[in-house]
């Protein structure tokens, strides 16, 4: 409700985040700009037959993880990596971008596990991965995420298997 008045009332989010980066951290910061849609790449095997990994943007970790540094000006660039087993109500949800408490009443708004693992128990897919990799979102400075985060997530879900991956941005 808040998110659809903003966008009503004109709120830009990408200017709004964008000056925040150079009054903070860059001052010539700006947007990477894609002239071309990656490649679309045929699924290997059919919807209801793939194994799907999940990584969210959402700063989901459990308790017993450290919790990603909402402070930094540069962004934390970590991830967690917890079971997707895991009962949405033992995950805990660390973000500066967003109202964390609010998306706690419902995590399935910024983490919908459960709605991929009743995709997976009505036969939609094949199965949700074994892992969920979690970043908190806000990177400014990108270098360590591309050079070393995203790599390591990559390799991660190649050893967990999958055939393809939801990406959930918050």
């Amino acid at each position: 409700m808040i998110d659809r008045a903003m966008e009503l009332a004109g709120v830009d989010f990408a200017r709004i985040e964008r000056d925040h980066v150079r009054r903070n951290l860059y001052p010539d910061f700006a947007w990477v700009a894609y002239d071309a849609f990656s490649p679309v790449n045929p699924p290997r095997v059919p919807l209801n037959e793939a194994r799907v990994g999940f990584v969210t943007t959402a700063g989901a970790h459990l308790s017993a993880q450290p919790p990603f540094d909402t402070d930094a000006d540069e962004g934390d660039p970590s991830y967690r990596a917890f079971p997707s087993t895991t009962p949405l109500h033992e995950i805990v949800l660390t973000h500066g971008g967003y109202n964390t408490g609010l998306a706690s009443e419902d995590k399935n708004v910024v983490l919908p596990l459960d709605h991929l693992r009743a995709l997976a128990s009505e036969g939609w897919i094949g199965a949700v991965g074994p892992t969920v990799y979690a970043t908190m979102g806000y990177v400014a400075d990108t270098e360590p995420f591309i050079r070393e985060t995203a790599p390591e997530i990559a390799r991660r879900l190649v050893e967990d298997r999958v055939d393809l991956v939801l990406l959930a941005p918050t």
